[in-house]
């Protein structure tokens, strides 16, 4: 995500890190740090299937999060986020399908 004058930042008003910055480790908490640590547990103890098992869970940061900017507008939460409107359903659906399962299984 580079122009011509160098990273894009996050925010236009140029008080918070790009988003180079931020995957690449400036600042306190890093996105790439934060992946390091996560991986490198997941690893050391011997978990299967991390692929789907991280990129499922960064699906669901980013779809919650995108619904919460958009203040529940799907339409408007799928074209920030650069996926088509029934791509986006079908997402939503299947987390909350997962949340309902979740809940069962707490009053078991």
């Amino acid at each position: 995500m580079k122009d011509k004058e160098g990273p894009v930042s996050v925010e236009s008003s140029g008080v918070s890190p790009s988003l180079e910055q931020i995957v690449d480790g400036a600042g306190p908490e890093s996105i790439g740090s934060s992946l390091d640590r996560l991986v490198e547990y997941l690893l050391d103890n011997g978990v299967e299937n991390i692929h789907p098992l991280i990129m499922g869970e960064v699906e669901r940061h980013l779809i919650i999060k995108a619904l919460e900017r958009s203040r529940g507008n799907k339409l408007r939460a799928a074209e920030r986020l650069g996926i088509s409107r029934n791509t986006f359903h079908r997402k939503v659906q299947k987390i909350e399908q997962s949340l309902g399962a979740e809940q069962k299984e707490v009053k078991a």
